[in-house]
């Protein structure tokens, strides 16, 4: 049977307090807070004792240890949470676990540790699962959320809010250059993620290996870039991978409620940080023409591997992930299809797209020197896609950024690719039902954010086949 206690501590004598005596026992009386307050003397006449604020309970736990723990300042609500405390050790002891309890033990990392896990099961890409679980990381960690039960819907806004406003730029040494290690510390970042950033970026940089050295501009551009706050699109992309992890919790009895379902997306439409343009017909032989007479190679592609694979995406419109899981036996020439493995496809759907017929006799030609093992883009060119294309329209002589009619920017990243496809379809007259299929989207209203067609300018539904792009490849 637990019992309750209200323990004791001493501290120091308050300055100015006044020696007493109360039913022949020393006190010291004092003014706190506006009011006399009256407290005994401890046994060496050294030191006060007071109260502890809260009662606790004493009870002995499923293993047989006395256990002391601080309940509540009212001694009627301590006693039915001591009550509790003793039911849930009966249950132990008699071997009815709660498997919530077990788990709200358990501190968050770990069970982060056990959803990647989960993930991988199911077939997740390591891309999405990297992702996925550094930005779980992120929240928890920036949080300081421990175990299950400290979690807090309204922590979690204030730092997704925080990370949506950014932060001051890192403070730059004034130095004239850095080494990439140097700039790389100051920055809180790795070397391989600055070599990266100064590349996309454009930033100035001198000579090779030990010899390179970033300019100070160059440093405090970089600074500058890593404190600009995050879109709202991103950041719905850190609440959407917290809420799939809770959801897990919640599912498999991890935690009883699901703290953040409180917690809704935001708005995207307001703030978008990266919009996209199409290419259009002229500049899309263009890019085709330059790849296909490239000779730079690009993270093992040559330009003719660059020009299918460009090709490729404008008429299926498949993503940068779809097209390097692609292999021979993929494609069927004679059904002019391409097949795409569920594992492959965002939807996690296996998904049959027909080929146009440029497209089917570009990809004839292209296969009669190509292997009928393995993927026919394997390595590293999918992670750094949009820094390949971007690469071959400053070849080609096509801007990768132009201003919107708004004065928007609008980038032509790989990702651009889909949006010509999708602009394309809908300007050949493919009606907006059949689009949504081949992009393979869960509503027509997001296939009609892909497509830069404006409004009134809609030709009548297409009788022949609705996936000729009409765009000639070669």
């Amino acid at each position: 049977m637990g019992s309750l206690l209200h323990p004791t501590y001493t501290a120091p004598i308050p300055k100015n307090a006044e020696r007493v005596k109360v039913k022949g026992r020393p006190c010291v009386r004092f003014a706190s807070r506006g009011k006399v307050r009256t407290l005994p003397l401890s046994e060496d006449g050294t030191r006060v004792v007071k109260q502890a604020a809260k009662w606790y309970g004493q009870y002995v736990d499923a293993d047989g240890t006395t256990q002391r723990k601080p309940l509540a300042r009212d001694k009627e609500a301590a006693r039915q949470l001591l009550a509790e405390i003793e039911k849930k050790v009966e249950r132990r002891r008699s071997g009815l676990v709660d498997v919530t309890d077990e788990h709200a033990r358990r501190p968050l990392l770990e069970h982060l540790d056990d959803y990647e896990a989960i993930l991988r099961a199911k077939g997740d890409t390591d891309r999405h699962i990297v992702k996925t679980v550094y930005r779980i990381r992120s929240v928890l960690v920036g949080c300081r959320f421990a175990f299950p039960g400290e979690v807090d819907s309204s922590k979690v806004a204030a730092w997704l809010s925080a990370l949506r406003e950014g932060s001051t730029p890192a403070a730059v040494p004034d130095w004239p250059a850095f080494t990439p290690a140097e700039a790389a510390e100051v920055l809180g970042i790795t070397t391989h993620t600055l070599s990266i950033a100064v590349k996309r970026h454009g930033l100035a940089a001198t000579g090779k290996s030990r010899a390179r050295r970033l300019p100070r501009e160059t440093v405090t551009a970089l600074a500058a870039i890593a404190a600009e706050g995050v879109g709202p699109a991103t950041q719905n992309h850190y609440l959407r991978a917290l809420r799939g992890f809770f959801r897990w919790l919640a599912k498999g009895r991890r935690i009883a409620l699901n703290p953040l379902d409180g917690l809704e997306l935001v708005c995207e439409e307001v703030d978008i940080r990266h919009a996209r343009r199409e290419l259009d017909l002229e500049e899309l032989r263009t890019i085709f023409a330059a790849t296909r007479g490239s000779n730079r190679t690009f993270r093992g592609l040559d330009g003719v591997d660059r020009h299918v694979v460009y090709a490729l995406a404008v008429t299926t419109g498949f993503r940068t992930a779809a097209l390097a899981s692609l292999t021979a036996d993929s494609i069927d020439l004679a059904a002019r299809t391409v097949t795409l493995s569920a594992r492959a496809n965002k939807s996690r759907k296996a998904k049959v797209q027909p080929l146009t017929p440029d497209a089917a006799e570009l990809l004839a030609e292209y296969l009669r020197a190509r292997p009928r093992r393995g993927r026919l883009w394997p390595g590293s060119w999918a992670g750094r896609s949009a820094d390949m294309l971007k690469a071959d329209l400053e070849e080609a002589g096509i801007p990768y950024v132009v201003e919107g009619r708004d004065g928007t920017p609008l980038h032509a990243d790989f990702h651009a690719l889909r949006h010509s496809f999708l602009t394309i379809g809908g300007r050949s007259g493919i009606d907006l039902r059949t689009l949504q299929e081949l992009a393979g989207h869960s509503t027509p209203v997001l296939t009609a954010r892909y497509m830069h067609v404006g409004k009134g300018i809609w030709p009548a539904p297409s009788t022949g086949c609705p996936v000729r792009l009409h765009c000639r490849l070669h």
